[in-house]
């Protein structure tokens, strides 16, 4: 199988990331930023990103390099125990008004949020905005689709604003 991708491209990538992480201007922490140098078995490169939460204390987003796209993925909740109708009904009705990621289910039934940009349009003003929605999404969806999923576990902290 034959590859568009150049062999320059996950160094590139990787400039990228640092150079959109000097310009994090949150008052939360710094991200913290960490790649695999090694591609996996298909060929990708892996980079993982953790973000400081409102209401999930930290934000773990995967990017990985594929053929022709970035593609990001953050898992929102693990996979849902309670009222799956409410909860599914919810997300739906989330999923149409979020701009620029998608929720999903994943491989294990958890919630993820996921996106995908072709390779030539990721720069750091787009890295911005993809990581800014997972960061704004996840804190507006966690704790309503925590109370709903795993009900008899979760507690909603007390906002101290």
């Amino acid at each position: 199988m034959s590859t568009l991708r150049g062999p320059g491209d996950a160094e590139l990538l990787n400039v990228t990331i640092e150079q959109w992480a000097k310009g994090w201007q949150l008052e939360s922490a710094p991200p913290q930023i960490e790649h695999q140098p090694e591609t996996d078995a298909t060929g990708n490169s892996h980079w993982l990103i953790r973000l400081r939460g409102d209401e999930k204390d930290v934000i773990t987003v995967w990017l990985t390099l594929r053929q022709r796209t970035v593609y990001f993925e953050t898992e929102v909740i693990s996979a849902p125990e309670e009222n799956l109708v409410e909860l599914y009904r919810y997300l739906l009705v989330k999923n149409f008004s979020i701009r620029g990621v998608q929720l999903a289910i994943g491989p294990e039934a958890g919630i993820y949020l996921v996106a995908s940009v072709p390779l030539g349009q990721v720069d750091a003003d787009v890295l911005d905005e993809l990581l800014g929605a997972v960061l704004a999404s996840v804190d507006e969806i966690f704790p309503t689709a925590m109370s709903l999923g795993h009900a008899s576990h979760y507690r909603r902290r007390p906002r101290n604003r």
